[in-house]
């Protein structure tokens, strides 16, 4: 008996530790989505949601098996779950990715054996605090009118340790985070570095003002956090690099972290298209007359179209992706590599973003004037599917072209003024 092909269909994990996840995740599904619906409508982050997901063991996915976690260690698997929860909550799935992207960085360096390293922060106690349900991470980078190489929030060399200050924007999962992962200018004595710190939430001076009031991806608690002369001690500082100046070894866990926010689009695409093809089939006996329509036709032609090139580049790009990773200790790969990565991570953004909006738009329109109220699902879905552009690790725009367009022709980073690098601006 021929085996039954599967063509042009859903990514799927490819482990069963993956698969193990994903049904996790289903079995919440409607929770989530009912979830989505108020916290949408009353602007406020998914806590009970992200809860949820916490309990079932779903953001502690990365984290090694003897340490609590589910041991997922393919980013593909992780991207895949991250699109499932999109599928019921977009919100929900950006808080998944933010966190996740840290927590699996932090199981690779445990799996290389590289957290005894000189100056290495204590990953594996982090991943076994993941492990044990006490440890909700959030991604403290980006700043208002700041770059990723020039952030303006510090960290000061006191006799008591490090004193950090500064206000962080779009931190995500903010609101119920119990760790904040900053990026910050280091200053000792004359010395200015890049540099890494773990701040806890319980830590006195940091303030989480939960006052995101984004367009689109209202419950994903993505507002800004203070921090007020945060005292904190030296080991949970790690200095990363050269102040003010690009170091193409941060490249990779750049461009891993905008690779797996593509499951974000890519699940709220397949749930919009999924939405529009139920509302085809289910409608009255004149709206069921509509798929004999050559439009209607065209228009699911074309959301089909859409995500098979999403789905298609999306699942090249985690291949390649996996297949690097898997095999080399975090941050040893070359400068051409590290480019490499992000640009590949850079053009599969363009493509699933892409595709994400063409499938809201055109579900909408099969969908009729239903999708345009403001509890609809499809009417939450065009909203956020409008973040795309700016996630991306390279924003505005114009940034990513220009990185795009010099990769490809072996072009270097044109100078700054001062001699060094152009700075890239993070937005996640």
């Amino acid at each position: 008996m021929p085996i039954p092909l599967s063509l042009n269909s859903e990514l799927r994990p490819v482990t069963a530790n993956g698969e193990h996840m994903v049904a996790a995740v289903a079995d919440h599904h409607d929770f989530l989505a009912e979830q989505a619906r108020a916290t949408d409508a009353e602007g406020r982050f998914a806590r009970e949601s992200v809860e949820a997901l916490v309990d079932a063991g779903v953001f502690a996915a990365p984290a090694p098996v003897e340490l609590g976690g589910s041991g997922v260690e393919r980013l593909r698997d992780l991207t895949v779950i991250t699109a499932r929860i999109a599928r019921a909550d977009a919100s929900v799935a950006v808080a998944h990715a933010m966190h996740t992207a840290l927590a699996w960085y932090f199981a690779r360096v445990v799996r290389f054996s590289a957290d005894g390293d000189a100056g290495c922060l204590p990953r594996r106690e982090w991943l076994r605090a993941i492990g044990e349900r006490r440890m909700l991470l959030c991604s403290a980078v980006a700043e208002r009118g700041a770059d990723y190489w020039n952030l303006a929030t510090t960290a000061t060399a006191s006799p008591d340790g490090w004193v950090v200050n500064g206000r962080k924007i779009l931190a995500s999962v903010s609101p119920a985070a119990t760790h904040f992962y900053c990026r910050l200018r280091a200053e000792r004595g004359g010395g200015r570095h890049l540099a890494s710190a773990m701040i806890p939430a319980s830590t006195p001076g940091v303030r989480v003002e939960d006052d995101w009031q984004g367009l689109g991806l209202r419950g994903s608690g993505s507002g800004s956090v203070l921090f007020e002369g945060c005292v904190i001690p030296d080991e949970a500082l790690m200095v990363r690099g050269p102040w003010g100046r690009r170091d193409p070894a941060m490249l990779e866990g750049r461009a891993v972290s905008g690779m797996g926010l593509n499951g974000v689009y890519l699940g709220l695409a397949e749930a919009a298209r999924d939405h529009a093809l139920r509302a085809l089939a289910t409608g009255t006996p004149s709206g069921r007359a509509r798929v004999r329509s050559a439009a209607v036709k065209t228009a699911v032609a074309e959301m089909e179209t859409a995500l098979t090139a999403a789905r298609g580049t999306l699942g090249a790009g985690l291949r390649d992706f996996d297949a690097q990773l898997l095999l080399n200790r975090p941050r040893s790969v070359t400068a051409e590599t590290g480019r490499a990565m992000m640009k590949e991570c850079q053009t599969v953004s363009l493509v699933v973003g892409r595709a994400a909006r063409e499938v809201v738009d055109h579900a909408m329109t099969l969908t009729g004037g239903a999708s345009y109220t403001a509890g609809h699902p499809l009417a939450r879905a065009y909203r956020d599917v409008r973040a795309a552009p700016f996630m991306p690790p390279y924003s505005p725009p114009e940034e990513a072209v220009d990185f795009l367009a010099d990769t490809t022709l072996g072009e270097p980073p044109p100078p700054r003024a001062d001699g060094a690098s152009l700075p890239v601006r993070r937005t996640d």
